[in-house]
């Protein structure tokens, strides 16, 4: 790996907020005040962000920004908070989320679509994992969403759906019903399973993110297999490669990403 290779060019191509993310990441340095007020331009009036779909504020896209103030280590705030909100507001009965029928309007990602199951299950993960980061899980007036997702998977443990949707559970069903239960190592070794070695860098530093907040140390097999294959997909000019196609916006993030995964497994 060429680590000082990856920091250049995410300071050469990156934004503000990029550098901010970067720094706070590897050197624990907080965010100057022009990083949050760019980020606030982000924000709508009910809390929540929007980025993949501009018009409105949605789940996914809350959840997305929020990762960036977690590489920021803000946790709390005046931005933070709303957007945590939003998201709590959201949860629906069953315990699930999906995403606002609001985006529908303006032709979002598969992905995004609401009133799929397979948008419904990724979307719960996606947001279990966020709230665990932001100290959520045990609020009182919350409830825990690992029923729905159990509701939702194959008796392999593989969740309905977008296979990452199982590896990004992984921190919640780490929380309840733990690390030594049965769905939890079902989903593991379905993951195991199904571990694709040539899949983007952006993708394996995802999957690690997941890995390391579900408590599994880098001396897991699976873990050590991912790290090794996401030191391999370094490109020559630093950059990791993304999951979005080309572009330098998303080589950035993707960086980013490598770098996050690779710090917290204590490997720079």
């Amino acid at each position: 790996m060429q680590i000082e290779k990856a920091i250049s060019y995410i300071n050469v191509k990156g934004n503000i907020v990029e550098k901010a993310r970067l720094a706070a990441l590897l050197w624990d340095k907080l965010p100057p005040k022009a990083v949050l007020k760019k980020l606030v331009t982000l924000q709508k009036p009910d809390g929540g962000f929007c980025y993949w779909v501009r018009q409105t504020s949605n789940i996914c896209d809350t959840v997305f920004v929020l990762q960036w103030f977690d590489d920021l280590k803000v946790y709390r705030g005046p931005i933070v908070d709303p957007a945590c909100q939003f998201l709590l507001d959201r949860q629906k009965d069953d315990g699930g989320w999906d995403e606002v029928e609001e985006v529908e309007a303006f032709n979002p990602p598969e992905w995004m679509m609401p009133g799929r199951i397979d948008t419904r299950v990724w979307l719960t993960a996606y947001c279990a994992h966020i709230l665990i980061r932001f100290g959520y899980a045990e609020t009182e007036g919350t409830f825990c969403p690992t029923d729905f997702l159990l509701s939702h998977c194959d008796e392999t443990g593989r969740l309905v759906g977008y296979l990452r949707a199982t590896w990004i559970a992984l921190p919640m069903l780490a929380f309840y019903p733990g690390s030594n239960s049965k769905p939890f190592h079902q989903a593991l070794a379905t993951i195991e399973a199904n571990y694709n070695p040539n899949r983007e860098g952006a993708y394996l530093a995802w999957m690690l993110h997941c890995f390391v907040d579900a408590g599994l140390s880098s001396d897991h097999p699976l873990v050590a297999r991912c790290l090794d294959d996401l030191k391999k997909k370094q490109r020559s000019n630093g950059s990791w490669e993304p999951e979005e196609g080309e572009g330098e916006e998303h080589a950035v993030n993707a960086t980013i990403a490598a770098l996050r995964a690779l710090k917290r497994y204590e490997l720079i």
